[in-house]
């Protein structure tokens, strides 16, 4: 806000875009709603004012472009989102000119997607409420559900077995999701309503048989919808109708099988709507897709619910919007028609789309000649965009010649990766016309002439059958996502479509393979960590191999400490006689750590309702104003929570005390009988403790609860290590297996590694990608030396470094960049260059699309730029590989596979 007014800026690279809301001041003590817009270089802002004489005026959006060139704002999940200033230990942007805010801010979203302003990772400053802000007339008992929660009811007490009547009103784009569900403990009873492929089905058992039916039309065409299931014994009448209309759509009747009449419901059995929880057993015939979309006045049995004041829900948020869409997702052949646009001359086109298929239709836009005799005269004129066999390839006819051909290959850059791309089209002045992929090169082709085309029909993700027929055009179904479409920057409202099929609009599932600087977890486990020597073996160690450096000694370990945070899901835990911690807990441990946040214990309720967390954020954690001193300078300190019904003290080191009280008088914790310590497992899932979930990158030792826990002995374990006596920053590496740190990778034509590493071997694989023919490249250390392999198809490159004195086995750590340039090497240790070429200058593409392996690779995997199979021991840090000035920051700790390898933990070297 500038003298009173709305500034929106922006910069994707190529300068910042600048614009100010023209029609209103926003300092007049009333609330305003902003609504700030950005599609490639443009940006566009809209101010309504909720209160005072401008109070429900609808706003004139305004708009500009950012200079040109650059569209992507790189981005990832690690930057951090700033609300009602900036830290003053952020870089804050020249262009913008103030850092405060003073007021009020009420629902805040990003993408659609609300952020809680409570729920923050970090503040400064004076923070309180406020008064509430207003909210929309026709939002109250209206919910928004999000494609991936749920909410549960309980049954009415008025529960007559043999008669329910049941109606809700719902409006969604789902083509396939569960509406509501019911039944009974054994689940020989049971009820659901559900989409498929649009149409609402109705499933029941009373016991004796399955009665269904499903309604005629599709309903999921975005408008709201009524729906009444009254059940009289047997027989279920279902009755759909379209509300702005009043129209009945449809009627459907169906019968359960055998002779049983009631569903007999106890209870405190739930009734489901909108989807089902992760764990549990269900029905067979019922789907486990969530419901994306509103639904609104539930009453069942003439009982009414509110899904937000259900004690379990997630994935819910009031209100319903379902208007001004940009997204539409394919799962299986569709399409969805829009309104037709003009060709002309200086038009642009852009949209972006993921898809981890190489074939499929992205868009086609063809002529609306009525006349089939006129288009096999002259051929309708068309422009196509679409991926064949991974190629992108963008037609344009426009009924001169034949049709004009861009392709964009693969061997640029693989699109069909299931990550985000963006595309723009341009006719040119001087009869051509340019398409850009993502921010690389243009690629140009000639054009007959500049006339318009006129193009009536717009299909994205595949095209009907009768287009397919009339317009002599295959039909190649998109399997993936499609956004952000924009003619000339007016952008597409996907929510108002001519036609569609199989189209989830509003949806789009993230396709994209874990980011190779912040990698996930797979979901099997991977291997357990190869236990680090302890203090009694290490006494009698082994007779050290032929090629163990003569300094070399086994790291020095803590007994009975345990090392978490290897992964985001490194946990133990631990069962316990829940009655025990119902009115009192005492809980005891010993923490050591440098980090700034992880989560350290966590015990809940099924539900969440009631539940002990103990996190650890900024060097205070949930300890935030408790204790005057950080804990993350790598001592250990002794912490100790106690509760007595509602009253609550956490000590530290038995000098700083905090007394804490629960709210609204509960006094009883209700929790399931297990403790997890230093994270939760992969697929727990949880509720209202904050952003920090992860583990805990530090040690933990004594654990008591009332009564001592066994660490040595945890109900289960995953990817937890020992502690060393002494630390530093860097990932330990025994010598017995590797990491899987990216999944594929294309080296290409050039690529530079840098990393740092401390060993204790004189043989060793730093890093290693290779495809399953020739091409690969490796870093190794082979008989104290180090080299740097490439093969990019026509035989091996090395540049290889010899150290002086002691060599490696010096116990310091050692620099290494390795950089490829086309068939040219250069390889830099501690500032000594060395360099090597191959004869065969034509030869210059390292053709992968394989996994980076680092410190050894697994058993049966070819490796072509490697000499030696010997795992690397020691440790490594700091590994960044940069390709075309972007630069991956590899975390071990986030690696795909891990074994023989304790990320973010190195024993302190001599």
């Amino acid at each position: 806000m500038r003298k009173g007014k709305v500034n929106f800026l922006w910069d994707v690279g190529s300068g910042v875009g600048r614009l100010e809301y023209p029609s209103h001041t926003i300092h007049d003590g009333n609330w305003h709603r902003i609504e700030a817009s950005r599609n490639g270089l443009n940006g566009t802002i809209s101010v309504y004012p909720l209160e005072g004489p401008m109070a429900g005026m609808m706003p004139t959006p305004a708009s500009a472009n950012s200079p040109a060139a650059f569209t992507i704002l790189d981005v990832d999940q690690n930057a951090y989102l700033f609300v009602g200033g900036i830290f003053n230990t952020a870089k804050k942007a020249e262009a913008v000119k103030t850092s405060t805010f003073t007021g009020c801010m009420g629902e805040t979203f990003l993408d659609g997607k609300p952020i809680g302003l409570w729920n923050y990772r970090e503040r400064q400053g004076d923070c309180k409420g406020c008064v509430v802000s207003p909210q929309r007339t026709d939002s109250e008992g209206t919910v928004q559900l999000d494609g991936e929660g749920y909410a549960s009811v309980g049954r009415p007490t008025r529960w007559n077995p043999n008669v329910s009547t049941i109606t809700f009103k719902f409006r969604t784009f789902s083509s396939d999701a569960l509406l509501m569900y019911m039944a009974t403990e054994d689940m020989k009873d049971f009820m659901s309503l559900e989409l498929s492929a649009g149409k609402v089905t109705v499933n029941f058992d009373l016991g004796s048989g399955v009665g269904k039916a499903v309604s005629a039309k599709r309903q999921n065409d975005g408008r709201w919808k009524s729906l009444t299931v009254s059940r009289n014994k047997k027989q279920a009448i279902v009755t759909i109708v379209d509300i702005d209309s009043g129209i009945a759509e449809d009627k459907i009747v169906a019968t359960s099988q055998g002779s049983a009449t009631g569903l007999n419901l106890r209870e405190n059995q739930k009734i489901y709507f909108g989807g089902l929880p992760t764990i549990g057993n269900y029905r067979s015939e019922v789907t486990l897709k969530r419901y994306a979309g509103c639904l609104r006045d539930i009453e069942v049995s003439r009982t009414p619910y509110n899904l937000l004041s259900s004690s379990d829900y997630t994935g819910i948020t009031k209100g319903c919007n379902v208007e001004n869409l940009h997204t539409v997702s394919f799962s299986k052949p569709g399409y969805m028609e829009l309104g037709g646009l003009s060709l002309a001359v200086d038009t642009e086109i852009s949209l972006s789309f993921s898809t981890l298929q190489d074939n499929g239709t992205i868009l086609l836009a063809v002529g609306g000649s009525t006349s089939r005799q006129r288009r096999r005269q002259s051929g309708e004129p068309y422009l196509s965009v679409m991926l064949n066999s991974g190629s992108l390839e963008v037609l344009m006819f426009t009924r001169s010649h034949s049709p004009h051909r861009i392709t964009r290959r693969p061997d640029q850059g693989i699109l069909n990766d299931g990550r985000e791309h963006s595309l723009r089209i341009e006719r040119l002045p001087g009869r051509s016309f340019a398409v850009q992929v993502d921010e690389e090169a243009k690629l140009e082709a000639a054009l007959p002439n500049d006339q318009p085309i006129s193009l009536q029909r717009l299909f994205l993700g595949g095209i009907p059958a009768e287009v397919e027929q009339t317009s002599n055009k295959a039909n190649v179904p998109f399997q993936g996502c499609i956004w952000n479409l924009m003619v000339n920057a007016v952008l597409s409202d996907f929510s108002q479509p001519v036609s569609f099929e199989n189209a989830e609009i509003g949806r789009c599932p993230n396709l994209a393979p874990p980011q190779p600087h912040l990698p996930e977890e797979k979901v099997e486990e991977p291997q357990p960590v190869s236990p680090v020597l302890t203090p009694s073996q290490a006494t009698r160690p082994p007779s050290p191999p032929a090629d163990s450096c003569a300094s070399a000694e086994p790291p020095k370990v803590i007994e009975m400490a345990y090392q978490f945070g290897l992964t985001k899901n490194s946990h133990m835990s631990f069962s316990f006689d829940d009655a025990k911690v119902r009115e009192r807990l005492i809980l005891e441990f010993d923490l050591r750590t440098k980090e700034q946040s992880g989560l350290v214990l966590y015990m809940a309720r099924i539900n969440h309702a009631d539940f002990v967390c103990l996190g650890y954020d900024l060097g205070r954690g949930n300890i935030s104003g408790c204790v005057p001193f950080s804990i993350n300078d790598g001592s250990w300190h002794k912490i100790r929570v106690s509760r007595n019904k509602q009253r609550g003290v956490l000590t530290v080191d038995g000098l700083y005390s905090k007394q804490m009280t629960s709210p609204n008088k509960a006094d009883l914790l209700d929790v399931v009988g297990t403790l997890y310590v230093g994270g939760l497992p992969q697929n727990y899932i949880t509720r209202r403790i904050g952003p920090i979930l992860y583990s805990l990158n530090g040690c933990i030792r004594n654990l008591k609860m009332d009564f001592k826990l066994n660490m040595a002995a945890p109900s289960s374990s995953h990817m937890v290590g020992r502690c060393f006596r002494e630390t530093e920053t860097g990932s330990y590496f025994d010598g017995t297996g590797y990491l899987k740190a990216v999944a594929s990778y294309r080296v290409g034509l050039d690529v530079s590694i840098a990393l740092e590493f401390r060993t204790t071997r004189t043989n060793g694989v730093l890093l290693t990608v290779s495809n399953q023919d020739k091409d690969g490249l490796g870093l190794e250390i082979v008989q104290g030396k180090l080299l740097f392999h490439v093969d990019n198809g026509a035989g091996r490159i090395t540049a290889e470094h010899a150290p002086d004195g002691a060599g490696f086995c010096d116990g310091l750590w050692h620099a290494v960049t390795a950089t490829k340039l086309r068939h040219k090497l250069e390889l830099e240790v501690d500032g000594r260059k060395s360099r090597a070429e191959s004869p065969n200058a034509r030869s210059s593409t390292c053709d992968t699309n394989d996994p980076i392996y680092v410190g050894g690779y697994p058993d049966g995997v070819h490796q072509a730029g490697l000499s030696t199979k010997r795992s690397f021991k020691g440790c490594l840090k700091n590994l960044k590989i940069t390709k075309a000035s972007k630069t991956m920051d590899v975390q071990f700790n986030k690696a795909l596979e891990i074994k023989g390898v304790q990320p973010l933990s190195c024993p302190k070297g001599a």
